[in-house]
């Protein structure tokens, strides 16, 4: 071999490596959103007593209200692999047999993904504040999530070790769940490069939900409890 054909040999090498690399550290993609309902609980109907009269009655009242601070995501990931150029023409794609990955969803749709880390205090604080939550608020962001264990996650190039973000579990078969590094449904705050936040979920293949429906992701965000209802960013990184 001569040294012009070792070079160019080299270059091809490097070329490959390259494209290799590129492809197992894709950065999660903006999602497509096929078909959507929504559903909310009716308020429940007054208890009521007749005491007679003359009579002093101690009750206890008990009440289940629809929270109007947050409200939840679930549902089912389809995709694929695919080899595509700028133009979106693809020479190959595969199938996937079985879904994973992560779902994410967020206030802003230019995420950057060059640097993804655990959600600071600060920011979620700031993010309570945009929702109008205060400190005394029980569903307040940093007290839904108000735990740090959890699995270690990829973010495209980007490495979240366990036990290490805010994070929480949403119910399964409409019971709390408590969690643990292999709860199904975990949820966590991040932020990118920006210092946006988002909220990553675990993708869980055809998985027991809240409703004892099968689901592959379930989330929750938070909400303002007046005025124009916010948008949502979803995003998917398949694995």
């Amino acid at each position: 071999m001569t040294h012009k054909q070792a070079v160019r040999a080299i270059f091809l090498l490097l070329l490959l490596l390259c494209v290799a690399i590129y492809q197992v550290f894709a950065d999660p993609s903006g999602s497509s959103i096929t078909s959507a309902s929504s559903t909310t609980a009716q308020n429940a109907s007054p208890g009521s007593r007749s005491d007679g009269r003359g009579t002093i009655t101690t009750l206890l009242l008990n009440s289940i209200q629809q929270d109007q601070r947050w409200k939840a995501y679930v549902g089912n990931v389809t995709g694929l692999l695919s080899l595509d150029n700028a133009n979106n023409f693809t020479i190959y794609s595969w199938d996937l047999l079985t879904v994973t990955g992560e779902v994410y969803a967020s206030r802003f749709g230019n995420l950057s993904w060059t640097s993804v880390s655990c959600a600071s205090h600060g920011l979620i604080n700031n993010e309570s504040s945009f929702f109008s939550m205060i400190q005394s608020n029980a569903d307040r962001i940093n007290a839904t999530f108000n735990w740090s264990i959890h699995k270690g996650f990829s973010v495209g190039t980007n490495t979240i070790n366990a036990n290490s973000c805010n994070s929480t579990v949403t119910y399964v078969n409409d019971t709390r769940q408590v969690p643990t590094a292999g709860s199904p449904f975990q949820e966590l705050l991040l932020q990118d490069t920006n210092g946006y936040l988002m909220y990553l979920t675990d993708i869980n293949d055809n998985t027991q939900g809240y409703d004892n429906t099968s689901y592959d992701f379930q989330m929750i965000v938070p909400e303002n409890n007046t005025g124009v209802p916010t948008p949502y960013y979803f995003y998917i990184e398949l694995s």
